[in-house]
């Protein structure tokens, strides 16, 4: 079921506020009126002709009592209420989107920050073996002691992001 929002919300506005109902013993005249339900069962009569008013049925006195509850001040803030779960909805679905661009963002930054570390890792352990190359032949001596140091935080730094990964 499709509602108008715009046009319910008009004929609320348009409509007598509020509910002052009373049964009448006559109302005379010759107005006739009938509601029915969508299952086609009469809800609502008026044939003042005929002496015949009043909500019909089953459900005459349910059907009474929401008709009484249902005055346009009622619809108005129902209509109120969807308006204002809307906006949340609409600012929750952008703050969402923010975030998911976010998240995406730093995954991106990540990722280039584990292959810039690899790379560097990769640089460090080729000097290493080369500089280990040499050193057993007495070419050069080492300038890095702290290259282990440095390969091992790099391999810290890789497997703690691996294990939030």
């Amino acid at each position: 079921m499709t509602i108008d929002k715009d046009k319910l919300k008009a004929l609320a506005e348009a409509a007598t506020p509020g509910r002052h109902y009373d049964r009448l013993e006559s109302a005379g005249g010759g107005i006739k009126y009938e509601c029915a339900g969508d299952d086609g069962s009469l809800v609502l009569k008026v044939d003042h002709k005929n002496n015949e008013f009043g909500f019909v049925g089953d459900r005459g006195e349910a059907d009474e009592a929401f008709f009484l509850a249902c005055s346009p001040a009622a619809v108005l803030a129902l209509l109120a209420e969807i308006e204002r779960h809307e906006a949340w909805r609409t600012a929750f679905l952008a703050e969402r989107d923010a975030q998911m661009r976010q998240r995406d963002q730093l995954k991106a930054e990540n990722e280039a920050l584990r292959s810039a570390a690899l790379a560097a890792r990769e640089f460090i352990m080729h000097e290493a073996e080369v500089r280990r190359l040499l050193d057993e032949n007495n070419e050069v001596s080492h300038r890095h002691p702290r290259r282990q140091a440095v390969i091992a935080s790099i391999d810290a730094a890789m497997a703690t992001e691996a294990n939030h990964g």
